[in-house]
């Protein structure tokens, strides 16, 4: 096929050439180690993407509330600020699951502690957000302050867990708290050290663990990180930060995600990393680190998105806005209606920059973001699905459209739109004052997501794009899985369930379906729809699985579609016919409720 893969598996400081020195080769080479890699059989990307996650491993499913905004600053202090900002969400009924804590919430730096004047009560706080309907993930970096009397420090002292210098002597850098030793992360005891101090630091009530500076980051010197001398045990291959550098911070996200683990063993974990390795995305989310609030960012993040996507990590995302510089009202909004299609959306600032969250700007940007927010949730269940395909499938969730249309070479340096999951495409306005784009669609027909209007496949047209619309089309042949506004994922649960088709021909999807919260009980159904010139039949396979869903209501959404003169459903041997339904002529679109079922089932519809 034209589609191949190539992995090389080199941990040291390593170099690609592709295509630079010459249009006929590319090559790559590492300073020290093996010449290893992996030629990775297509034909297509997907294939491609698929071996390579067979063989490095796939993600793991997030826990639900992961999936909804996160909202965090750099930083929020003290308590009464971190209650007020979640009061703002739900006051202004802005959706929102988690809040996150910047390093201000330690004392004076020292990871695996509060700062008691600024926090004095973190368990009570922690569970006044959680009955709120907020998650929350603190800040953990690997720098330990060196400090007789700190007790994490004399601990892990105590248990040589530490990186050395060649002479024997303790590594000591610069970071946060000052003076700071390094836990080498590539030494089993070390790992689980970590892990017993990050599962007693989270029994205080943390949701989550958020680990950052993890290259390891080093102040003051040229390199910004450890001597290429610094001793690492490499669980009995002992080696160098040379070697070991590029797998520091996918050793530290392992040995969080084992800490959380082993705090609640049934519950799934949320890492959040910034730096990792091959194989990282079995740990931890991923966020491309420190951006500006510019427009060139803007761009230049989704293009970064979806190389990571390719590269093998799905669960990517960067901060909404700018995390650092002031930034604008317009820039906010136009980052966030594209970010609600980022696999992990989280609105983040600097401490020097003027508030950045949701209402911030004031009105009318107040409102655009709230509608941006809420587009996130009412896609949840066809998000989650994506997610779900991922961890089996490796293909990420957001996608450059080269995955789906590898033979098209107008996709092959398109990276100013994407798909997310197989059914939507998203084109997002990338330049101040624009109230429209150019959209390539790719091969098939597509719809307005909003509006019902088609467009032809393989073509580039003009879209218009008000400053509270996000330019969001739909393959025909899809049926997506919607949800009504939210203000948290765990209202989920019990909400009601939309199947939204968008087809004229015949045509099948996936629905996938669990508690969002613990690797147990899960439910799979084929979701059908048969059109003919005198009706079509939506059909329900028997569900797969122990998980009993508990939604209020279940609907069906067929555009395109007649007005019925019989709508019929079918379940066991049992057939009644349904009379809540209606059909809105302008729009040729039918919405029938009918009833939850786990059996095979069947809506039949005579026009």
């Amino acid at each position: 096929g034209r589609v191949h893969g190539v992995f090389f598996d080199n941990t040291y400081r390593s170099t690609f050439d592709i295509g630079k020195e010459s249009r006929a080769y590319y090559d790559f080479g590492a300073e020290g180690g093996k010449l290893d890699y992996y030629v990775i059989a297509g034909p297509s990307p997907a294939d491609v993407l698929a071996r390579y996650s067979d063989l490095t491993g796939h993600m793991q499913l997030p826990p639900l509330w992961a999936v909804g905004y996160q909202q965090c600053r750099y930083s929020y202090y003290p308590d009464s600020t971190v209650r007020a900002i979640a009061r703002e969400f739900r006051s202004r009924r802005i959706p929102a699951d988690a809040v996150w804590f910047d390093i201000h919430y330690m004392k004076e730096y020292r990871v695996f502690t509060w700062d008691h004047d600024r926090f004095p009560a973190p368990d009570q706080l922690l569970a006044d957000l959680d009955r709120a309907g907020f998650a929350t993930v603190a800040i953990v970096d690997p720098g330990v302050k060196r400090d007789p009397g700190y007790s994490v420090y004399d601990d892990g002292v105590a248990r040589d867990v530490f990186v050395h210098r060649p002479d024997g002597s303790l590594f000591v850098g610069p970071v946060w708290p000052g003076p700071a030793v390094f836990p080498d992360f590539t030494r089993a005891s070390a790992r689980a050290w970590w892990a017993d101090q990050i599962a007693r630091f989270s029994s205080a009530g943390l949701t989550g663990i958020w680990n950052d500076m993890n290259e390891p980051s080093v102040f003051n010197v040229a390199s910004a990180t450890m001597p290429d001398d610094v001793l690492f045990a490499n669980d009995g291959q002992p080696g160098n930060h040379a070697q070991d550098h590029n797998v520091y911070g996918q050793q530290m996200s392992r040995a969080t995600r084992d800490g959380l683990l082993k705090l609640r063993p049934r519950e799934r974990p949320f890492v959040l990393t910034r730096a990792t390795y091959a194989g990282g995305q079995r740990y931890a989310a991923v966020w491309t680190g420190d951006n500006t609030a510019d427009w060139q960012h803007l761009s230049d993040g989704i293009t970064t998105l979806l190389g990571m996507g390719i590269s093998g990590y799905p669960f990517v995302g960067n901060d909404i806005g700018g995390f650092a510089g002031r930034g604008s009202a317009e820039l906010w909004t136009r980052w966030a209606e594209p970010a609600a299609f980022f696999p992990f959306m989280r609105g983040h600032a600097e401490f020097s920059t003027p508030p950045k969250e949701p209402w911030a700007f004031g009105e009318p940007w107040e409102t655009y973001n709230r509608r941006a927010i809420e587009r996130r949730y009412t896609y949840l269940p066809y998000i989650y699905n994506a997610f779900y395909e991922s961890s089996h499938s490796g293909m990420p969730m957001m996608r450059a459209l080269v995955l789906e249309s590898p033979d098209d070479p107008a996709t092959y340096n398109l990276s100013s739109e994407f798909l997310f999951g197989h059914d939507l495409l998203v084109a997002p306005v990338l330049a101040p004052g624009d109230s429209g784009r150019n959209v390539y669609f790719p091969q098939g027909t597509w719809y307005d997501a909003e509006r019902l209007k088609e467009f032809a496949g393989r073509k580039w047209t003009a879209v218009p794009a008000a400053i509270d619309a996000l330019p969001l089309f739909v393959r025909e042949g899809a049926i997506l899985f919607r949800a009504p506004v939210m203000q948290t994922t765990r209202d989920w649960v019990t909400a009601p369930l939309s199947f939204e088709v968008f087809a004229q021909s015949a045509t099948s999807r996936t629905y996938y379906e669990d508690d969002g919260k613990y690797d147990g009980a899960s439910s799979v159904r084929e979701v059908r729809y048969t059109p003919d010139a005198s009706g079509a039949t939506f059909h329900l396979s028997a569900a797969r699985g122990a998980y009993q869903p508990q939604h209020q209501a279940n609907l069906v959404v067929i555009h395109f579609a007649r007005r019925p003169q019989q709508v019929v459903w079918r379940s066991g041997n049992q057939e009644r016919p349904l009379a809540d339904w209606t059909f809105d002529e302008p729009t040729q679109t039918l919405t029938v409720r009918f009833p939850q079922a786990t059996e095979e089932a069947e809506l039949v519809l005579r026009w």
